[in-house]
């Protein structure tokens, strides 16, 4: 007998969506090494392919609101994680370069399909609830994320090949997904059968409009080019945090690589509790304050004398940041008059560029001028956010119960 959705079980099922795409990133990053030599990589090549990983994501956000529009949410969001869940294996299976770049494009698209959907269909949700959801559901992937990354050096310790890590665990996952599957809100956004006729045109002119950079509405852009921001300096600390730490402050390699653990714990742990502090604080009051404490955690962090204490500054960091994407999110999803699949896949847009294109612009800077100055522009980057958040979030139009001050 197929279960059915209630309002007490549909976020649960839409957190477990959540976690798998943090799941199998924290696994591909944390087996990049064991991946380079069996594929007979150098850098130059992993950062090609990790390139294109990042371009198929972007063209899969670019078509996700036809395909949200035609499908619902709800199809999108179990095909696009549960089809990255099958095209991870095959990412430990290649042994060429080449192929490792075709399957690195393969789960680009699946996981850009799967971030889109469930951004919209967590949006619903909290329509539905009439209540702040999304923080809880980002806390899943910040979850996810921790666990790919521990499971991933955990089987390295063991001297797993990565095809057999990536397949247990991803067999893990999936066997779990029918559960969680029935139990999904039944999509509202899906249309009927007779308006879902000359959908190859209906697509292909979605396409085309995107392309066209014609954006739902000013405000639903500017969350977007928030959420790039917030996503660049997250991942500043991902690609150049352990390195900052090693070759500036002087760390060991067992502290140094503890930046990226550190900074998703605290992000998990604050996500957890974000969405109530959303309904005590107010979305304004609540990320322009992340993002403050961002910045200050980014200045502990660059000025510190002692490791110990930059580590502590990207703890901070980590707090700070932790409510601000999921926010912009539900708030662009309650922009009037743009559906929650075009919002939500024109905030995915923006913060999957700046997840793309920050950190190696930001090596190239360091090059030039050394991490620690290049550095700077992270720390500039939070101030920046304060301005933005505050400017923007006091219009818009809030979730019902999320509230604003």
């Amino acid at each position: 007998m197929t279960a059915r959705p209630t309002p007490d079980n549909e976020p649960i099922a839409c957190a477990y969506f959540f976690a798998g795409p943090g799941l199998c990133y924290g696994l591909l990053t944390s087996r990049l090494p064991a991946l380079k030599a069996s594929a007979a990589m150098n850098e130059s090549q992993i950062g090609l392919s990790l390139l294109v990983m990042g371009l198929a994501s972007v063209v899969a956000l670019l078509a996700g609101a036809g395909l949200i529009a035609r499908f619902g949410s709800r199809a999108c969001l179990r095909f696009g994680v549960l089809s990255m869940i099958a095209a991870l294996p095959l990412v430990g299976l290649t042994r060429t370069p080449l192929a490792f770049g075709l399957c690195a494009a393969l789960f680009g698209l699946c996981m850009g399909l799967g971030d889109v959907a469930a951004n919209a269909h967590g949006i619903q949700i909290e329509r539905r609830l009439k209540r702040p959801c999304m923080s809880s559901l980002h806390a899943a992937y910040s979850l996810g994320g921790l666990t790919g990354s521990l499971g991933g050096a955990l089987f390295a310790a063991w001297g797993v090949a990565p095809s057999v890590n990536f397949a247990l665990l991803a067999a893990l996952y999936a066997s779990l997904s029918p559960l969680a599957s029935t139990r999904l809100l039944e999509s509202p956004d899906k249309p009927s059968e007779d308006a879902s006729k000359d959908t190859r045109a209906e697509s292909i002119l979605v396409l085309e409009t995107k392309i066209a950079a014609r954006l739902p509405s000013p405000f639903v852009v500017a969350c977007g080019l928030l959420a790039m921001i917030a996503d660049a300096a997250e991942g500043s600390v991902g690609e150049w945090g352990s390195l900052f730490l090693f070759s500036v402050k002087g760390a060991g390699e067992q502290v140094a690589a503890l930046v990226f653990g550190v900074f998703c714990l605290a992000t998990m742990l604050c996500r957890l509790v974000g969405d109530r502090l959303r309904q005590r604080l107010g979305d304004t009051s609540l990320a322009w304050g992340g993002a403050l404490l961002a910045a200050c955690g980014m200045a502990i962090a660059l000025f510190s004398p002692v490791s110990a204490l930059s580590l502590i500054g990207y703890g901070a960091m980590g707090v700070g940041l932790a409510p601000i994407v999921p926010i912009l999110f539900s708030r662009a999803g309650n922009a009037p008059g743009v559906s929650p699949g075009k919002a939500c896949a024109t905030v995915s847009i923006f913060s999957s560029s700046g997840m793309l294109v920050f950190p190696p612009s930001l090596g190239a800077l360091a090059h030039r001028v050394g991490l620690d100055r290049a550095l700077l522009l992270v720390l500039a980057m939070c101030l920046l956010l304060t301005l933005g958040i505050w400017g923007a979030l006091r219009n818009g139009t809030a979730p019902s119960g999320a509230g604003d001050r």
